[in-house]
């Protein structure tokens, strides 16, 4: 039962990334969700221009499939059980979520599910390496 309920977290994160990620790379299959993150993506991207490239506003579905790539890439490392504890993944963990707490508190939008994100990246690095 423990073993069961120190899985959630890595889980849950890993659903997460790859359920963000998926639908930045095209329409299909979530299309109502592309369609919300690339609005979404028009606010936030200007704010990332120092730590991503194509923040530009035309530039926008690009930008999307560059974090839609970093962002399944962390789904992989948190569902491969060698790479979910390494330091790589945490970086990377932390710093979609750092970024995406930035862009998103910048542009005035709720920024709760990065901070969440944040904590639940170090959560399960804490697990796999205790």
């Amino acid at each position: 039962m423990a073993s069961i309920l120190l899985a959630v977290p890595r889980i849950l994160l890993a659903f997460q990334y790859f359920v963000g990620g998926i639908p930045r790379f095209g329409p299909w299959p979530f299309k109502t969700l592309h369609e919300r993150i690339y609005r979404k993506s028009q606010k936030t991207a200007p704010y990332l221009h120092p730590l991503y490239p194509f923040t530009d506003q035309r530039t926008t579905k690009l930008h999307m499939q560059y974090i839609g790539a970093l962002m399944v890439a962390e789904g992989f490392l948190l569902a491969i059980p060698q790479t979910r504890g390494s330091i790589f993944t945490l970086f990377l963990g932390c710093f979609l979520t750092s970024s995406g707490y930035w862009s998103q508190m910048r542009a005035d939008m709720p920024y709760w599910l990065p901070v969440t994100n944040f904590g639940l990246a170090w959560l399960v690095w804490y697990i796999e390496n205790i």
